[in-house]
């Protein structure tokens, strides 16, 4: 060969290496590309768990829409992959329905984990097998043996991951460890399969589509949140069940009351039976707080240069709740306490909820009397607590556990409802050798002013779990009363 003969051959390679295409966009025209990247990743993100910043809910909800796109794709590729098309429809409506029912109180009713959790994850295990069959199929198409098995490891790992979420070893911290390990060998066997099609050499022509991957991703996300945001809105929002009230009239014993120093405004909207019960007190006396949920922090400095002091105090905001505590001691170390409050601002329509603890531990506690009052367009109206319970419960503490029986209420107020009140009024025996005695009481209020929440909760509920904590105790009204008996050796007068 001439040396004019080798110089064009050099110049016909070095144009042919400058037209041919970047890994990319080879990459795009591999048919088996696209599909297998969305299903490999869908299959990730519905395998992997991760309970923080709700990327338990997201991952798996675009998971699954990834699965779909892929195996809509594949479906006339042969019978395995049309099932698989089929399971991946079934997931779609699975998981609107997973959160739909974690974005309403069914959340909270009693079910049987194990068996849910056995019915996921034998759907995600036979997920994994189907493929494994349909791959078998295409290689077999394609004239070559399927030699490596990575679906089939990926089936017994998930499956290894639900035994030892089912082992003792998953109330330990130690669970992290194989947990980890198991998605580490998932994600590394999904990743081998895509490489193992390319070298087969089989190509497949996609599935036609009547709407875009893009477009019903967008939409199905769109649909999960509407549903998602329209269940909180819906639950979180109390219904109550009114009806017109009208202020009694001052009859003696209501008078009675006023002359022990009964707070008036707490009075008028005490029921009558109620007020009947404490006909017969000797004393009564009453403690009143002002509860801000926005306040304004203000900065005190105080002392010289090097020595200086910083306190802070705080001014009301908009949302703001007065809470009065009436202590009414009867005869026979009985003891009656109403806690009344009053919304200064603020709309609690949102599943808003309050703890009264104190008193005493023991089982006599009970909850003689409650009312919720608002205003709407000029009318007056009461309705009953949505829920309001006094039970006992068991609380862990680092002392070890001891016995309560707080009282606990939900509410919330119809929308543009004003003059928001309430109150509760209970009743326990006081535990003491004589007359000379003190009791107390802790009023907390949780004021939530959105319904964004899943899984769904009961306000209440996690008030009881330690879920909220009040600052310098602005939300929380402490009162400490001491008997009459007290009082009288205090000042003999």
């Amino acid at each position: 060969m001439s040396e004019k003969e080798l110089h064009f051959d050099r110049q016909m390679i070095e144009g042919l290496s400058e037209a041919a295409p970047p890994d990319e966009e080879i990459r795009k025209t591999n048919p088996w590309s696209i599909p297998l990247d969305r299903i490999i990743g869908g299959l990730i993100l519905t395998t992997l768990h991760l309970n923080f910043f709700y990327l338990q809910y997201i991952l798996p909800t675009i998971g699954t829409v990834m699965i779909f796109l892929g195996f809509r794709s594949l479906r006339n590729e042969n019978s395995y992959f049309k099932m698989l098309w089929i399971f991946s429809i079934i997931k779609l409506l699975v998981q609107l329905a997973s959160l739909i029912w974690l974005s309403t109180p069914l959340h909270l009713l009693n079910y049987s984990e194990l068996a849910a959790g056995l019915i996921m994850q034998g759907f995600q295990i036979a997920m994994f097998l189907l493929f494994h069959g349909a791959l078998k199929v295409t290689f077999k198409k394609a004239g070559k043996l399927m030699t490596d098995t990575p679906l089939i490891w990926a089936a017994l790992w998930t499956a290894a991951i639900f035994f030892i979420a089912l082992s003792p070893l998953a109330r330990s911290w130690l669970v992290a460890i194989p947990m980890i390990a198991c998605y580490i060998f998932i994600i590394r066997l999904l990743y081998r399969i895509e490489g193992q099609l390319e070298d087969t050499g089989y190509l497949l022509a996609n599935a036609p589509v009547r709407i875009s991957s893009g477009a019903f991703g967008k939409a199905y996300c769109l649909t999960a949140l509407v549903l998602v945001l329209a269940c909180n809105g819906f639950y979180n929002h109390l219904s109550l069940e009114p009806q017109e009230y009208h202020p009694p009239q001052i009859t003696e014993s209501r008078r009675r009351l006023l002359d022990l120093d009964f707070p008036a405004e707490a009075l008028e909207h005490l029921a009558d039976e109620d007020m009947i019960l404490l006909s017969e007190a000797v004393h009564v006396e009453a403690f009143s707080k002002l509860l801000m949920f926005d306040p304004k922090k203000i900065e005190h400095r105080e002392g010289n240069e090097g020595h200086i002091f910083i306190t802070h105090t705080y001014e009301p905001g908009q949302k703001n709740l007065e809470v009065t505590t009436i202590y009414a001691e009867m005869p026979e170390k009985q003891m009656y306490v109403m806690q009344y409050f009053s919304w200064q601002g603020g709309k609690p329509v949102w599943q808003d909820g309050f703890l009264i603890s104190g008193g005493t531990e023991d089982e006599d506690k009970e909850i003689v009397g409650s009312g919720l009052f608002y205003s709407k367009k000029g009318i007056k109206y009461m309705a009953d607590f949505p829920r309001l319970t006094c039970e006992p419960v068991i609380r862990e503490t680092m002392f070890g556990s001891y016995r309560s029986t707080p009282i606990t209420a939900a509410l919330s107020y119809p929308f543009g409802a004003a003059d928001q009140r309430g109150y509760v009024l209970y009743r326990y025996n006081v535990i003491a050798d004589s007359d000379v005695y003190s009791a107390y009481s802790l009023f907390s209020y949780i004021h939530r002013t959105h319904p964004l929440g899943i899984p769904y909760a009961r306000t209440e509920d996690l008030i009881l779990q330690g879920a909220y904590v009040f600052e310098d105790r602005l939300q929380q009204h402490y009162t400490n009363y001491e008997s009459l008996a007290v009082k009288r050796m205090e000042n003999p007068s």
